[in-house]
């Protein structure tokens, strides 16, 4: 599990830290130039997590990743043959807490090398979709400027810290977002660059499709101060552009709420986004003493609160993580 913070400030509101242009604008630099996602997002609190950790989260998540890491050679020397080491007690296990889902192997070269291949398939969809004349409205063009900018400076740092450690980063695949690989398979989003509706629908499932890889993939850096610092951040960039696309269809009709609930009924085109969500509504949690805890059943009998209401808040406010494999696979879907 990890704790869920991808809830988006409504656009009225002014935001209570410095407003800034990831990562290289001065603070409160005007919203108008960094577009509607500039704001960082209020953060659900769930009350049984200890506040050590939302403490923690809080300052990770208010800055985006650092563009010049510290001490990266040293830090990275043993890049590809260390495992995970231990976080501190309650994030290591917030991090790994659901056993079946959980990754717990591999090295930090590993984890690395996934979040780059996620990053790249998010940069060549934006890429895709901005050069598809009429796809992306102009209101929103600015919007989806700003995503592909971040997600490409994520990739070069990800890049970066590979090449640095005397990793060799892999071979940038072909993509095809219509999901049949180049027409090896059968197409599952015919009209993605051709239909709004159907793009922005992929996009959210991107997105999600990232938070989560970070999420499993956290307690492999937990080692190196500096690779978690990072890939935190880095998560919570993810987290706010997925809350930021679900506005945008929502704003277009969609019943949809900003953060995922449950299976999200098999996400915005089932059933082939379904497996993006599958495992989203686990309901035990290791919570309070970080025993294994049913988590509707800690709620409170709120008047009006049902128990669908109850096992609803339980699966949203934590995000589930995806395995090594499990990511790969709904990778793969797009790149060949």
């Amino acid at each position: 599990m990890w704790f869920r913070r991808r809830v988006p400030k409504p656009a009225s509101t002014a935001c209570s830290r410095p407003l800034r242009c990831w990562p290289n604008s001065p603070p409160n630099t005007a919203p108008s130039s960094c577009g509607p996602i500039t704001c960082p997002p209020a953060k659900q609190r769930f009350p049984s997590l200890p506040m050590s950790l939302l403490s923690f989260l809080e300052q990770l998540g208010a800055a985006d990743a650092s563009a010049a890491p510290t001490a990266r050679r040293g830090a990275m020397a043993q890049l590809g043959r260390t495992a995970a080491a231990a976080l501190p007690a309650v994030l290591l296990t917030a991090a790994t807490a659901t056993p079946a889902l959980a990754q717990r192997t591999g090295t930090v070269l590993d984890a690395l090398q996934l979040a780059l291949r996620v990053e790249w398939l998010q940069d060549e969809f934006y890429g895709q979709v901005l050069g598809a004349t009429g796809l992306v409205p102009a209101a929103i063009q600015p919007d989806f400027t700003l995503i592909r900018a971040q997600q490409r400076q994520h990739i070069a740092l990800l890049e970066s810290y590979i090449r640095t450690s005397g990793g060799i980063v892999e071979t940038r695949p072909r993509y095809d977002f219509t999901g049949s690989r180049g027409g090896a398979s059968a197409t599952r989003f015919p009209d993605v660059l051709t239909n709004t509706d159907t793009m922005l629908a992929v996009a959210q499932a991107l997105e999600d499709l990232s938070t989560r890889v970070y999420t499993g993939q956290v307690a492999l850096v937990a080692s190196n101060n500096d690779l978690m610092d990072m890939v935190v951040r880095m998560f919570a960039v993810e987290g706010r552009h997925a809350a930021h696309l679900r506005q945008l269809r929502r704003q277009r009709g969609a019943t949809v709420k900003h953060w995922i609930s449950g299976t999200d009924n098999g996400g915005p085109l089932p059933p082939n986004t379904a497996g993006f969500y599958a495992g989203e509504d686990r309901v035990e949690q290791r919570v309070g003493a970080l025993i294994e805890r049913n988590v509707p059943s800690l709620l409170p009998a709120t008047i009006g609160l049902t128990e669908a209401d109850k096992l609803a808040a339980a699966t949203e406010a934590f995000d589930e993580p995806l395995t090594a494999a499990a990511a790969a696979a709904l990778i793969g879907l797009f790149a060949f």
